[in-house]
């Protein structure tokens, strides 16, 4: 009994070591599968085309918990390296759920050629006909900034490029005190 006892003793360090490990890791796959989509969203958004009266569209939505779920809707070029027209690129949030019970969680990228970003009605968007970026999203958040201060951002926007765009993505985040699952970043517009 007494060996038992050291032994346990001994080894709840090493136990320790490897949970936190694995914890890190984990954390690490997560913040690098974001990093990636937020590139991922950035190159997109190179492509967006600056002729049309409304080029960018972003609505200021909220998933059940208060989490942010907007819908950024812009015009691009992208479309055209898949072989179809310019048109508009959506990114939104999925919950899943009743509706769409076969569809995961997550960040969806709808194209839509030769549609107008002001024409797009993302409340009749289909997620099967979507590509998921990222599984497992459940906070997007897109704002416009309008001044040097972090608060000085527009929640809904509707018009012409603007020249920077402020994102944020989540993924597994438990509450707003979680950043290991978090990334955020200001996108400049060319």
């Amino acid at each position: 009994m007494l060996t038992g006892l050291l032994a346990s003793l001994a080894l709840a360090p090493v136990a320790s070591t490897v949970r936190r490990t694995v914890d890190t890791q984990r954390e690490y796959a997560d913040i690098s599968a974001l990093s990636r989509v937020m590139s991922f969203i950035a190159r997109d958004l190179s492509c967006a085309m600056r002729m049309s009266p409304t080029v960018l569209k972003i609505e200021d939505k909220e998933a059940l918990g208060g989490k942010d779920a907007d819908i950024l809707i812009f015009m691009s070029t992208s479309p055209s390296s898949q072989g179809m027209p310019p048109g508009s690129v959506v990114y939104a949030v999925t919950e899943g759920g009743i509706l769409h019970g076969d569809i995961l969680p997550g960040l969806y990228r709808w194209i839509l050629p030769g549609v107008d970003a002001s024409d797009v009605k993302t409340d009749t968007l289909n997620p099967s006909d979507a590509q998921l970026v990222l599984p497992g999203v459940d906070e997007f958040c897109a704002e416009v900034p309008k001044g040097s201060h972090e608060d000085d951002r527009q929640k809904e926007y509707t018009g012409q490029l603007p020249t920077g765009i402020y994102l944020k993505i989540g993924r597994g985040a438990e509450n707003d005190d979680d950043r290991t699952r978090r990334v955020e970043s200001v996108i400049s517009l060319p």
